[in-house]
């Protein structure tokens, strides 16, 4: 098939886990032997590498965006220059869809790409089967703006965000769930790591919606116990402030073994994760997935995780996979990371069972079958459409 991918940020320009499962959909899309165009925005202050065995697509950073994110939340363009970008975005995707006869578009990230749906239906009005993948709570448009076409169709990250939408009045008959998934075979260990003490790994945006610190509130408790930890926070930040108190705040505790390295390529996560044990997931927010947790899995680290959200569907079973704790509750937290440090053999069974679940159920491979399967059914039920015509 000729697919089309519109995201608002693309790899190497990254906010977040978004952008980068979409970037290797579209890559393992093209592996699989379909020709994939993507068309993106260039946001250069958000360079982040995000290198794949695949080879990258087609790339077109032709999009201007509707507005930027501030530390202050998202801000969006005053009102005339709003109303021109949004006609200049759609004269830029009219050119595409004459220049690329498509079969099928995937949507992702459409935050700032769009001000209600216009870009959907634009698409959809030129008779091309859209599906939108879902990964934040709800889509950038109203319950009462979601296309009601037959070629239309609605992709989310987990059951959390779909029975979310659900519960919120958007139409979810025909809405089913994929895994984002992780590239696990990278973050597969054959060895579990070692487990002579507890070496804590925090991988996600350093912000208050992320709870990284409640995780540092809860390593002080830990060393008030006397038990033994070092404990690396790797994240890029919009609040340097936060940062700074969090350092600050480390640094009165006398946590020595407490160290922040900002944010890491793929790559690196990969080493950083050769040198840890457990992955503290406390989001406070909820999550609609959390694809970190499920690459720390694969590496062989136990999972704590808040489980805010979707992400509580990557355990499967607390004690059994993965450990969950309370949101905002950093002696909870604490108590299940003094848990591992006090039953090795608990540890060892809990890893274990966590990194076969990564790899059979949240593989990208997995994922992307899925996914196709989806788009090719779109196609079907856009041919069918046009022949009853």
């Amino acid at each position: 098939m000729r697919l089309l991918v519109i995201t608002n940020l693309y790899p190497p320009q990254i906010l977040g886990g978004y952008e980068r499962s979409i970037a290797d959909f579209a890559r393992l899309l093209q592996h699989q032997g379909h020709t994939v165009l993507v068309l993106t925005s260039d946001t250069p202050e958000f360079l982040a590498p995000h290198p794949s065995q695949y080879a990258e697509p087609a790339i077109e950073r032709c999009f201007s965006l509707l507005g930027q994110w501030t530390s202050q939340g998202p801000k969006w363009r005053d009102g005339e220059l709003l109303d021109a970008i949004v006609r200049q975005n759609q004269a830029v995707l009219a050119q595409h869809l004459q220049a690329f006869c498509l079969d099928v578009c995937l949507a992702g990230n459409l935050d700032f790409l769009q001000y209600d749906a216009e870009i959907l239906e634009q698409l959809l009005t030129a008779k091309v089967p859209v599906a939108h993948y879902l990964m934040n709570d709800k889509p950038n448009y109203d319950a009462q703006q979601i296309p009601q076409q037959s070629t239309f169709r609605l992709i989310t990250c987990s059951d959390w965000v779909r029975e979310n939408l659900q519960a919120t009045g958007y139409p979810t008959e025909t809405t089913q769930t994929i895994y984002p998934g992780a590239d696990v075979e990278a973050f597969y260990r054959a060895e579990l790591p070692k487990r002579d003490r507890l070496h804590i790994a925090y991988a996600s945006m350093v912000a208050p919606y992320k709870g990284a610190d409640v995780l540092i509130e809860a390593l002080a408790i830990l060393q008030a116990m006397g038990i033994e930890f070092t404990a690396t926070i790797a994240g890029g930040s919009l609040q340097p402030d936060f940062v700074e108190a969090l350092k600050q705040f480390v640094e009165s505790e006398g946590m020595q073994t407490v160290q922040f390295v900002g944010a890491l390529s793929r790559q690196k996560l990969i080493e950083l994760y050769q040198t840890h044990n457990v992955l503290v997931f406390p989001s406070r927010f909820e999550e609609p997935f959390g694809i970190s947790q499920i690459e720390a899995m694969a590496a062989g680290l136990t999972l704590i995780t808040s489980g805010t959200g979707g992400a509580k569907e990557v355990v499967a079973e607390h004690g059994k996979d993965g450990l969950l704790f309370e949101s905002e509750n950093p002696f909870e937290l604490a108590e299940a990371l003094s848990f591992l440090a006090c039953d090795a053999d608990g540890w060892r069974t809990i890893a274990q069972a966590g990194q076969q679940r990564a790899l059979s159920e949240f593989s990208q491979t997995k994922a992307a079958e899925q996914l196709e399967a989806v788009l090719l059914d779109l196609i079907s039920t856009c041919l069918q459409a046009e022949q009853l015509h």
